[in-house]
Order: structure tokens, then C-alpha cells, then sequence
């Protein structure tokens, strides 16, 4: 519990350090950027640090970190010097929605640390990896940090999540076991809290929009709005999909054997009934990220993931998607920000007689940017770090800001040339600039991406698409119906430019087009596309000038976008090293899945509003049956959640602990009392040489938890970080000769062209070498053994 309070504490130093550069830069926001005050601290903390390491100024220290943080809070006091009085009157407006947010902070953080002592394990699937970067980061002075699994060289990855993580861990002063289990955390409860401040806000400005935020019924900070925010953060962040419904009625002996195989989820079919209320097959809540399945021409079944937030919290793995997360959620704040600043009207710039071409330029930014500088560079820092942070996310997110752009930048006139200019260069500065800002990272990165593949025959089956998405599909539908009933008509007065005429004929030409191809899932993914982009450009460009509210606009912007991300896969996917679309459904799905709670949210709270417009009896009744059913899917997605997390946690049995090496201390007792000698006596820079394993395995969990560089890890997971298996290839066999050769001068003329200092010879390394008495003795005749215990011995160099 203490750990949990200084954390937590560390994380309140953040975000108020950082408030008032949030509530100058996020100013539009009914919250004025509060909820988001947390991410905006750790980003800009985070990339002033890892930047100023990076180009040498300085180096990867407690001291320079705790120095980088009084940086940010000398500039949030400039900030506060010249406008303090007015944010501290507009935050003390606003005090009740502050306290809100912070109490869902709270909970959100205690609660699911608390979830995480009852399974804390740092083992299995991509964990790890992950603590194998933040222990290499810890131990690195410089920037790009070493790889833990492959020596001499850098990460080759997008770490940028796991530099915040060290860096919280040594502020903190807890140990990284636990930091990491506290970052998932964290990691939690800023989704959950930036989820119900981001639909807060877009309600709120609606009804302020409206003039509906000050009634009788609701105080400034309106109910519904709140009402709606919570809706949002259960959407996203705790909402499961509707697989677990079918795994409790499996569970329980229901369901036909024809329904099952109709479903075809992988392995449910074969489940025995369980004993318990919940399945206790301990991994059936995997197969609700697994509901997609794909099968080729051949008949071969290919693996397909489609996660979803609470998934990944349930599973614990800080990968780069959940270390995003938070961020996302950022970049759609600051998205918001910008469609909430109004409209503005500037004058063309020209350069004039006489006058500088810098100053000219000022100019012609004044008129293109509805901010100032430092807001640009702000949206260019949030965006950029997704890239850092999770490579795929920044397109979607980058195109989020600039279709928001394209909307606030006309105002609702007809597109013309020199608007299409100013997009096309607000697109290329902002790209410009969040590259070059994060410029040191693209320089050493490689990736295993390439290029787009064609999808072909193989197509999401419709059933299954709804059993992931088929909430959001249901909830959009009556958002949709009604913006149409009683936003407008569509009536001959209010008709669309020729120009969305055409878009709008040619997405149900190609809608057509998947039907005849009996494409179902693209078929109607796409007709949803068609229909709310239409909804939207009739809204935004009309004759009549229908005029859509900043928050419904936004939301059905998110409704394009995620629906179109979700239908994109049925189509093209980024080649890697798996040759299929698995990893493409997977970071598109999670995106969407982001987008469309954020818009279904939003959706209810429309719907309810605009209740008493209802007039018909049909259409009360209509109404009252989507809400009802809206209720009874979000239940049946909360089934999921409330199973799911009795599962994992094991009944909530067992002592609680957030050291995520009690596997370890418990199940390798002599590999863990071998690491922490390591991590006792081992210099900095240091080099082992232990047995590499394939992916997902045991193997090299003594550089994973020392954070101690070894020659190879994970050979697979370096293939898809390097593109190639060209230096893991020449590095398996040396490995192998270093242990089985008998050739003392040939053994050390391998560990002196790897610079290794420390040789790990554990009961892996005996079993995978098959090492002999004599394999050893030679070791012995050419280093010593400075740590032996239980079948473990260490060879370092003789001083």
C-alpha cells in the first residue's frame, strides 16, 4: 500500500506541474485540459529527458530526471506568472468536475493495483520483453539504450512507453518488479479517467453550445455530462466483447453443437462445462481477443488478433499499444481542443516591400493556425510521441487532427483551392515537425514492415465481426437514425455540394460491388462508413448550412474512422514477417474499438437528450427499445469483465503482492538468488552470455530481470525488430560453441570478440547444450566462478 501511495504521489507532482501548461494549451476544453493534466506532464517530461540524453547534453540519472521535472515546472510558472490568476479562477469554477476526475483516478489506480497483487507474475507472453526493457533502460546512462537481447546494439523498437516507466520507477524509488506492475496500473487509470474526461468535455461543450449546461436539474458541471463521461470510461476501458456471453453459456452446458460450430471461435467448441459460475479453464478469457478466424483457400487457420483495452489490462503486458493508450486519448483531447477554438478570419498574407521573409512567414502561419506557435508545436510533440510510443497509431491520430482542421479551417463553406492548400500544409508541417522532433529514435529504427499486401479471398465472417464490434454497431445505429430524424431532414432545401454528391454515390457503388461479391462484412462495414460520412458532409458543407454541433460533428468523425479501419482490413494489410493480416486487425481493431466507445458514448447521451422531440408514439417506443437493448448489451459486455477478473485474479486467493518476480522467487528459486547477485555485483556496461530461447519461452529471464545485455535473447522477437535474422543468425551458433568447445582459446576469442564478462550456466543452458563434465571444466580452466549455488554457477573474468 505504501509503494501504491508514493506512486501514486509522483504521479500528482506530474500532473500538477504540468497544469497549467495543459490548461494554456487544451484552454477550449469545458475542463480546461485537467483530466488530461497527468499525460501532458509525463509526455513532455518524458521527451525534454529522453531528447537531451539522446544528443548527449545529458545522461540517464535519477538527478537528471528529477532535473528535467523542475525544467517543466519552471515553465508551467512562467506560465502561471503572466496568467495564474485567471486559470486559478477558472479551476476553482470548475472544482466539483476536478475532484470527480481525480476520485476516478484514484479508484481506477488502487483498484486495479489491487487486481494486479492477486496476479503480479511477470511471466508468460510478451512480459518478459517488456521488463527486459525497462531493466535495460535503468542500467543504460545513454540514449538509444542497450538491447537486453542482443549486445552492442540498440533497441530497435518503439520504447518510448518504457523510458516513462524507468523513469517513474527511479523517481519513485520503488524496484522495477513492482514499478512494472504499478505502471499497468497507471496505465489503467489514466484510460479510464482521460476516457470520462474526453466525453465529459464533448458533452459539456454541447450543452454549453446549446445553452442547455445551466438548468435547474444540473449544476454547471451537468449531470448528464458526468453521467455520460462514466459511460465513456466503462465503453472503453472496462467494457469486454461479446464472446463472454458464449463462454458462460458454454460453461454452464448450454448451446447447441450446430451453434458452436457456426460460431467457430477457436477451441470453445471443445471447453467441458465448468464447475465453477465463471469457466475455469484458466486461459478462456483468451479467446475473446481471438474471435476472428481466418482461414485460407488450403483450409489452414491462421491466427487473427483483435484485443480490446480491458483485454490488455486483464492480460498485464505493458506493450507499446497499452502504453499508448493513455496518449490516444490525449491526441483526441487536443483534436477536440482544436474544433471548440471557433472559427477565425485572416486576411491572405502577402510579402510586402521591404519586409522580412521571416516576418512574412509569421504571417501566413497566423493565418493558417487558429493558435499560436507553442500550440502548434504542442499538437506536433502529442502526435509525434505516438509514433514513438506506438508507430501504427500515428497516421490514424495524425489524420484525426487534420480532417478536425479541414472542418474548423472552412467553418462550413464550400472547400476552395487555398483551403485544400492550408490542409495539405498544416499536414506536412505537423508531420514534418513530430518527426523531426523524435528525429533521434527514427534514425536507429528498423522495422519489419513491408510494405501493403492484398487481403484476397479471405474475409471476416459477419457474426464474428458483431460479436467484437456488434455493441458499438448497435448503439451507432440509433445515434445515426436520430441525428437523421431530428437533427434534419433531408429535404430538397438542404442539399450537399456536388463534390460530397460524388463521394457519397461512389461509396455505395462500391458498397454494391462487396454485395455482389457476397463480401458481407466489407458489405455492410462499409455501408456504415458510407452513410455516416455522408451524415457528415451534409452536416458540415451543406447548401442550407446544417449546421452540426463541434461535439456531434466529432463524434461522427470518430464513427468514419473507426468503422473504416475496421473495414480497411477486409482489403489491404502492412506486410511483416508473418505474411497475413494478423497484426494489421490487430492494431486497427484496438483503434477502433477507442474510437467507437468514444462516439457510442456520446451517442446515448444525444439519444436520451433529445428524447422529448420524440413526438410519435411509434417513435418513443423505437427509442425506449434501443435504450433498452443498448443496457442489455452493455451488461452482456460487462459479463465479460466481472468473469474475466474473478479468473485472472483466482477467486482473489492467495497472499497479495505487486512483485512481479514471485514467479521466479518461487519456481526458480536458484535462477532468482542468481539474479539478484547479478544485480548486485555486475558494473555498468556489463555483458552475459546465457542460453537464447524461442519466443514466449523461459529462456533469457536472467538478462529480462537484470536488465544486463545478453548476446541473444528472443531470436524471434528480433527478427521482427530488425526486419532480418542476419546478426541473430551468426550470433545462435557462436553461442553454442561458447558453451560446448573444449578449445579454451577458442572459447575465448568468442567471448572477447562479444566483450562478454559474465557466463550463466543454469539447468536451461545444461538441458539445451547438454553440457558435460568437460564443457564445464573448461570454463573452469578459463575463468573463475564467482557465484555458485544450487546447479547455478557464474564465470566472470579472474581480476
Amino acid at each position: 500500500m505504501v509503494q501504491i501511495l508514493i506512486w501514486w504521489f509522483v504521479l500528482q507532482v506530474i500532473g500538477l506541474l504540468a497544469l497549467p501548461i495543459t490548461s494554456r494549451l487544451l484552454r477550449f476544453l469545458p475542463d480546461r485540459g485537467f483530466g488530461f493534466s497527468r499525460q501532458v506532464g509525463l509526455l513532455l517530461w518524458a521527451f525534454v529527458f529522453w531528447l537531451l540524453v539522446s544528443l548527449g547534453i545529458l545522461q540517464n540519472t535519477t538527478s537528471c530526471i528529477v532535473f528535467v521535472l523542475l525544467l517543466m515546472g519552471g515553465f508551467s510558472a512562467y506560465l502561471w506568472s503572466k496568467d495564474g490568476e485567471r486559470m486559478l479562477a477558472v479551476l476553482g469554477e470548475r472544482k466539483r468536475i476536478l475532484i470527480i476526475t481525480e476520485c476516478i483516478f484514484f479508484v481506477g489506480l488502487a483498484g486495479f493495483a489491487l487486481f494486479r497483487a492477486y496476479n503480479p507474475d511477470i511471466a508468460g507472453t510478451e512480459k518478459p520483453m517488456e521488463f527486459a526493457f525497462i531493466n535495460g533502460i535503468l542500467r543504460s546512462r545513454t540514449f538509444p539504450p542497450h538491447d537486453p537481447w542482443m549486445s552492442g546494439y540498440a533497441i530497435s523498437y518503439y520504447y518510448f512507453g518504457y523510458v516513462m516507466t524507468a523513469m517513474l520507477i527511479r523517481i519513485s524509488g520503488v524496484a522495477s518488479e513492482i514499478g512494472f506492475n504499478l505502471m499497468g496500473s497507471t496505465l489503467f487509470a489514466l484510460t479510464l479517467s482521460g476516457s470520462f474526461s474526453l466525453v465529459y468535455d464533448m458533452v459539456q461543450a454541447y450543452l454549453d453550445c446549446r445553452g442547455d449546461g445551466s438548468t435547474e436539474e444540473a449544476s454547471l458541471e451537468s449531470r448528464a455530462a458526468v453521467g455520460t463521461g462514466l459511460l465513456g470510461a466503462v465503453f472503453v476501458t472496462l467494457m469486454g466483447n461479446l464472446e463472454g456471453v458464449f463462454e458462460l453459456l458454454r460453461a454452464h452446458g448450454g448451446g447447441s453443437e450446430a451453434l458452436w460450430r457456426w460460431l467457430d471461435i477457436r477451441s470453445l467448441r471443445t471447453t467441458p462445462p465448468s464447475s465453477t459460475w465463471y469457466p475455469d479453464d484458466s486461459w478462456w478469457w483468451w479467446r475473446a481477443s481471438r474471435v476472428i478466424h481466418d482461414v485460407d483457400a488450403s483450409g489452414r487457420s491462421m491466427e487473427v488478433i483483435a484485443e480490446f483495452p480491458f483485454f490488455s489490462f486483464l492480460l498485464g503486458d505493458n506493450h507499446p499499444h497499452v502504453l499508448a493508450l493513455p496518449f490516444v486519448l490525449l491526441a483526441l483531447a487536443v483534436a477536440l481542443n482544436l474544433l471548440l477554438s471557433g472559427s477565425w478570419e485572416k486576411a491572405p498574407s502577402k510579402v510586402e516591400e521591404g519586409r522580412s521573409l521571416w516576418a512574412s512567414g509569421v504571417d501566413l502561419f497566423e493565418r493558417i493556425w487558429p493558435g499560436d506557435v507553442l500550440d502548434f508545436l504542442f499538437c506536433a510533440v502529442i502526435l509525434g510521441g505516438l509514433g514513438f510510443l506506438n508507430t501504427w497509431d500515428y497516421p490514424i491520430y495524425l489524420g484525426i487532427l487534420v480532417l478536425v482542421y479541414a472542418v474548423r479551417r472552412q467553418a462550413g463553406r464550400e472547400p476552395d483551392g487555398g483551403w485544400f492548400v492550408d490542409v495539405l500544409g498544416v499536414f506536412a508541417g505537423l508531420l514534418f515537425t513530430g518527426i523531426l522532433a523524435y528525429l533521434p529514435f527514427y534514425i536507429g529504427f528498423r522495422s519489419q514492415a513491408g510494405g501493403i499486401g492484398w487481403v484476397g479471398t479471405i474475409k471476416t465472417r459477419l457474426h464474428q465481426y458483431l460479436i467484437i464490434m456488434g455493441i458499438f454497431v448497435f448503439v451507432q445505429a440509433g445515434f445515426l437514425a436520430f441525428i437523421v430524424s431530428h437533427q434534419w431532414g433531408l429535404s430538397e432545401g438542404n442539399g450537399a455540394p456536388a463534390w460530397a454528391e460524388w463521394i457519397a454515390g461512389l461509396m455505395a457503388l462500391f458498397v454494391l460491388f462487396c454485395l455482389l461479391q457476397q463480401w458481407w462484412t466489407a458489405a455492410f462495414v462499409w455501408g456504415l462508413v458510407g452513410f455516416s460520412a455522408t451524415l457528415w458532409l451534409w452536416g458540415e458543407w451543406s447548401v442550407a448550412e446544417m449546421s452540426l454541433s463541434p461535439s456531434t460533428s466529432f463524434a461522427l468523425l470518430l464513427v468514419i474512422v473507426g468503422f473504416a479501419l475496421t473495414g480497411s482490413v477486409e482489403f489491404i494489410f502492412l506486410r511483416d514477417i508473418f505474411g497475413t493480416r494478423m497484426n494489421t486487425v490487430f492494431k486497427f481493431y484496438y483503434q477502433a474499438w477507442v474510437l467507437l466507445a468514444i462516439a457510442s458514448a456520446y451517442g446515448v447521451f444525444y439519444v436520451l437528450h433529445r428524447w422529448e422531440q420524440v413526438v410519435s408514439m411509434l417513435g418513443r417506443v423505437a427509442t425506449g427499445t434501443w435504450l433498452a437493448v443498448t443496457a442489455i448489451l452493455l451488461l452482456a459486455g460487462m459479463s465479460y469483465t466481472v468473469a474475466a477478473t474473478v479468473s485472472k485474479a483466482g477467486g482473489f486467493r492467495g497472499e497479495p503482492t505487486l512483485d512481479g518476480t514471485r514467479y521466479v522467487r518461487e519456481h526458480r528459486k536458484a535462477d532468482y538468488e542468481a539474479i539478484q547477485w547479478l544485480k548486485t555485483n555486475a558494473p555498468p556496461g556489463s555483458v552475459l552470455v546465457e542460453a537464447p530461447g524461442g519466443s514466449y519461452s523461459e529462456y533469457n529471464w536472467i538478462s529480462a530481470h537484470t536488465g544486463i545485455p545478453t548476446l541473444l535473447g528472443w531470436g524471434g522477437h528480433e527478427l521482427q525488430w530488425r526486419g532480418n535474422y542476419d546478426e541473430a543468425g551468426r550470433r545462435e551458433p557462436d553461442i553454442a560453441t561458447i558453451y560446448q568447445s573444449l578449445d579454451g582459446a577458442q572459447k575465448r576469442q568468442l567471448l572477447e570478440k562479444y566483450e562478454v564478462d559474465f557466463v550463466y550456466v543454469g539447468s536451461l543452458e545444461r538441458k539445451k547444450y547438454e553440457l558435460s563434465p568437460d564443457m564445464i571444466d573448461a570454463f573452469d580452466r578459463l575463468m573463475q566462478r564467482c557465484y555458485e549455488g544450487d546447479g547455478i554457477i557464474i564465470y566472470c573474468w579472474a581480476p
